[in-house]
């Protein structure tokens, strides 16, 4: 990352293990997938005619 020491946020060591650990990488992943997935359901439940078509 192109933050200096001082400006770096707590959250840029734990980005940067994800990024580094291809299980972590892939855990992410699918919960960003299954986040994604019930969100579109839903839009879906919410608006059913509109996907029908």
């Amino acid at each position: 990352m192109s933050n200096s020491k001082s400006t770096e946020r707590p959250e840029d060591r734990e980005i940067e293990q994800i990024l580094k650990d291809p299980i972590l990488l892939r855990k992410l992943s699918d919960r960003v997938y299954e986040l994604f997935v019930e969100d579109l359901q839903n839009q879906r439940d919410r608006q059913p005619n509109n996907w029908s078509k």
